[in-house]
């Protein structure tokens, strides 16, 4: 199935707001296969699975889904190659101002390219962090008064087995407060 490109743009264009789990969206048409609704479930189950890392702290399990040889851009822009440097940085950041972080995750949509690649979209919403990275400021007023840093993340995955997604591709995204534009 080919998604139409409007479609795809409204989709990655969808608004963030803190009741996030409640927008999570099934993009899904009534031509839709049962291939392309195993695909939409099983990658899904990857991002829920980061999730449920995120939150116990543990990088390993949290970079496991990408490829040996992926590329990831973290949100302050740094790119990274390869897994093992997808979860080194991911253990820096567990070890220090994410060390009592908590993250919910809201699927935003999964596109599936073609039967084996997909792209994938969600937001990150991470609160009880003890500091941010320089430059970075949290989204939105949060519970604890330092905010809620939410983020957006998109994934290209490809699929290497029957049931089996891989990320090849991350990139994540800082979701700034609205900004003021200047006069004149």
């Amino acid at each position: 199935m080919r998604v139409p490109l409007p479609i795809i743009l409204c989709a990655l264009a969808a608004p963030v707001s803190t009741s996030l789990r409640a927008q999570e969206t099934h993009f899904m048409s009534s031509h839709q296969t049962a291939a392309q609704s195993d695909a939409d479930t099983e990658i899904r189950a990857i991002i829920h699975a980061q999730e449920a890392a995120w939150n116990r702290h543990d990088a390993t399990a949290w970079a496991s889904a990408f490829t040996p040889e992926a590329e990831f851009i973290n949100l302050a822009g740094t790119p990274f190659s390869g897994r093992a440097a997808v979860e080194g940085i991911t253990t820096r950041i567990f070890t220090t101002f994410f060390r009592l972080s908590r993250d919910t995750v809201t699927v935003q949509n999964v596109v599936l390219v073609t039967p084996d690649v997909a792209v994938a979209q969600y937001v990150h919403a991470v609160s009880g962090y003890t500091a941010l990275p320089k430059g970075i400021t949290a989204s939105e007023p949060g519970a604890d008064g330092k905010g809620v840093l939410l983020t957006r993340m998109t994934y290209v995955l490809h699929r290497t087995g029957a049931h089996t997604w891989s990320i090849v591709h991350g990139q994540n995204t800082a979701i700034l407060p609205p900004m003021e534009l200047p006069k004149g």
